[in-house]
């Protein structure tokens, strides 16, 4: 069964993800980061990811991960740890000053999203944007 497009739904979606970018651009600027950066530690959340994991999750190639955690491991924020299972594996795990960085960031981008959108519909707004995420990740 064929299904009508919603060209408003693709405008929409366009719109809040340049927003979210330019977001996250203020965000990681005020850190001295850039957006991918900070994209990297907030995916460090309690697991230890592969450079290859870490490429799929921010739509990226594999060098360029290799290349973002250089820059994070020397500031400290992030280390290199071998998988248990395959020595070969390189896993990123948060440092003890990226925790505390990560936690800060996530402040912060909770503080901007607090104040920036509406109280109203709050509930309801989650539970869309939600939704919307997990049906995108099924579909992956």
């Amino acid at each position: 069964m064929a299904t009508t497009t919603d060209p408003a739904l693709a405008t929409a979606f366009s719109a809040l993800h340049r927003e979210l970018g330019a977001l996250y651009s203020l965000i990681a600027r005020s850190f001295g980061l850039t957006t991918q950066q900070i994209e990297l530690l907030c995916q460090l959340d309690g697991h230890t990811p592969t450079f290859g994991e870490l490429a799929t999750l921010l739509g990226c190639d594999k060098t360029n991960v290799t290349g973002m955690v250089d820059r994070l491991e020397r500031r400290g924020f992030l280390t290199r740890q071998a998988d248990p299972a395959d020595r070969r594996v390189t896993r990123a795990a948060l440092t003890p000053h990226g925790i505390a960085l990560r936690a800060e960031i996530r402040a912060v981008l909770e503080q901007e999203l607090t104040d920036r959108l509406p109280t109203a519909d709050r509930a309801e707004l989650l539970a869309l944007v939600t939704a919307a995420a997990a049906a995108l990740a099924e579909t992956r």
